[in-house]
């Protein structure tokens, strides 16, 4: 068999949620931003990113990232997220998953990154903290860029049923939506989360033109995250909100973990109605019961939105070395998706 092409990856996943991070068969990407980056990445690269996230090599729900030389003098490097529609502006469980791999693989001192490290990514700047003991990472949180209400109480049909939905931006522009305004109390119909998604998406796009206010390249609506509010037990601290969260994303992708741009989103709605105040934690569970930590950092303000800063806390493991080759004779050079 002839190759022409090889790539390598490291496999990963936060909370589920699966990660590729490409470490071999790139060049360096040029570009003076992350934004310049992921332009140049899409121009001459956007193959690499069919072939190593769709099937037969991936499959629908893949997400990716490329560790890249960081763009601004303070941080250590950067980072550009790759998902099935294309590329994000940041990745709240690539975040996690690349800090843990790269923490435990040695490629990231674990006393630099208990301190904290600098990671450009698309959307911003972010700060990122291992929590190691010995060479174990046992969690990676993160700050947040500033994240905002866009709009509140967008109302949309979602086949025949009248709801409200915020729209705010944690990293990308997410609806934000209580699943009791759709008639869902229990446990998620996740069939029925990915055509809703598609369906508030989309009307939500033909309603208003959403655009981040200086970032202008951002806009349109990048997922729609779902949640509904949960008792937590007996002995539950009442000062530690629970919900339990879901993210439809990039077109029909379901997030496996509770969220990282959405959930940024949501403590952006939260706080906004008042009921996050900053420092408080809140708990949240994905559709795997695996659990994030959230809280507000601080307060902020950018370009006339009242915003926060977002802190979240996550566990993220290695699954694998891998190799990739491309046969010439494939006739699937690109791989396939299949919805």
């Amino acid at each position: 068999m002839e190759t022409t092409k090889w790539y390598a990856a490291l496999d990963t996943h936060s909370c589920g949620e699966p990660l590729r991070i490409i470490t071999g068969g790139l060049p360096q990407l040029s570009g003076s931003s992350q934004h310049a980056k992921s332009l140049f990445f899409k121009r001459h690269f956007d193959s690499v990113r069919k072939l190593l996230l769709a099937e037969p090599r991936g499959h629908r729900e893949m997400t990716g990232a490329i560790v890249t030389a960081p763009s601004t003098e303070a941080a250590r490097f950067g980072l550009l997220f790759l998902n099935q529609e294309g590329l994000a502006a940041v990745s709240g469980h690539g975040i996690i998953a690349v800090v843990a791999a790269w923490t435990a693989t040695g490629q990231l001192d674990s006393a630099d990154a208990a301190k904290g490290v600098l990671i450009d990514c698309p959307a911003g700047t972010v700060t990122a903290f291992a929590d190691c003991e010995g060479h174990e990472v046992r969690s990676v949180s993160f700050l947040n860029v500033p994240s905002f209400v866009y709009a509140k109480q967008v109302t949309v049909n979602v086949q025949g049923v009248e709801a409200s939905v915020d729209i705010a931006f944690g990293g990308e522009f997410y609806a934000v939506v209580n699943t009791a305004a759709l008639g869902v109390a229990g446990a998620f119909p996740l069939p029925k989360l990915r055509e809703w998604g598609g369906l508030i998406r989309e009307e939500i796009q033909r309603q208003l033109e959403v655009k981040h206010p200086y970032l202008e390249w951002i806009s349109g609506i990048h997922g729609v995250f779902f949640y509904q509010r949960v008792e937590r037990g007996e002995g539950r601290n009442p000062n530690h909100p629970a919900y339990r969260s879901a993210a439809v994303f990039a077109g029909v992708q379901l997030d496996r973990s509770p969220g990282g741009a959405g959930t940024s989103a949501h403590m952006a709605v939260l706080h906004s109605r008042g009921l996050l105040e900053p420092g408080q934690q809140v708990i949240y569970e994905g559709i795997t019961g695996a659990q994030m930590v959230g809280s507000i950092a601080e307060e902020a303000e950018t370009h006339g939105y009242k915003a926060v800063i977002p802190r979240l806390t996550g566990t993220a493991y290695i699954l694998g070395f891998m190799n990739f080759m491309m046969d010439p004779t494939d006739p699937l050079p690109e791989g396939f998706v299949l919805y």
